[in-house]
């Protein structure tokens, strides 16, 4: 009697387990590797917003007032919120300025955007007498 070639039932049901295994491993990583690529880019741009804010600060024509400031921008196609805070230092010529940027999320109070930023930069500011 000849015996037909071809995989059992069990065979196969052990193939596509492994199968559904190292798909749903490589489908998980990807995911995080996603996650991973877009809080970069948030970062990145909050980053460029902060820093632009700063640039705007040591450029203004009078000097920087101490206190805190905030805002919001349309930058790369989202809305950002950012707040600011100078303080004096124990140098009578600097300021101390602490940036904090966010995502603008409706219905949100701008003034939570230390809690939520995604970075915060800190700089300082010659003051010119």
């Amino acid at each position: 009697m000849k015996r037909s070639a071809g995989f059992t039932l069990l065979e196969v049901l052990v193939a596509l387990a492994i199968f559904a295994m190292v798909a749903a491993s490589v489908l998980t990583a990807t995911a995080r590797s996603l996650q991973t690529a877009a809080r970069l880019e948030d970062k990145t741009l909050a980053m460029w917003i902060a820093d632009n804010r700063l640039t705007e600060l040591q450029l203004a024509p009078s000097p920087v007032a101490d206190g805190h400031e905030q805002g919001e921008l349309d930058f790369a196609g989202r809305r950002w919120q950012w707040q600011s805070e100078v303080q004096a230092t124990s140098e009578p010529d600097m300021r101390r300025v602490t940036l904090w940027v966010a995502l603008s999320e409706p219905g949100r109070l701008a003034g939570d955007v230390r809690e939520r930023a995604v970075v915060s930069l800190n700089g300082f500011l010659g003051v010119m007498q």
